[in-house]
């Protein structure tokens, strides 16, 4: 798909559209999200809710991969949360590690505002 046919399918993802997720850039094998913190995110200790984080990881991922030839659904994936998310924002940026015939392979990284790493996560696809 190119960059506008997969914005357009995904401005239909309700969920990442409920969390405030903004697409920044996305091509194949590539992608960069944004998600301004609110108040809704925020867990009791007054930090981003790991299930956000992923949300943001697994969106950004299903970007990437999807903006090619085929379509591709998570088959596995791995996050570490590595610090506190405390800023205004955050950046997931994702790029492609191996892309198989039926299986494709992403490291995702999440970032603040300040460039600290929040998380980290290894993303598997299976091409539909």
């Amino acid at each position: 798909m190119t960059e506008d046919k997969i914005r357009e399918f995904f401005a239909n993802d309700r969920y990442a559209a409920l969390t405030g997720i903004e697409i920044l850039e996305v091509k194949e094998g590539y992608a960069k999200t944004k998600i301004t913190v609110e108040d809704k995110h925020l867990n009791g200790n007054n930090v981003v809710m790991g299930g956000c984080i992923y949300t943001m990881v697994d969106f950004t991922f299903a970007l990437a991969a999807n903006c090619g030839e085929s379509e591709c659904i998570t088959l596995n994936s791995s996050i570490v949360f590595n610090s506190p998310a405390t800023g205004k924002e955050l950046y997931a940026q994702t790029e492609i590690v191996k892309n198989g015939r039926s299986v494709c392979n992403f490291l995702v990284r999440v970032t603040d505002e300040k460039g600290r790493c929040i998380a980290t996560a290894t993303m598997v696809g299976y091409k539909t």
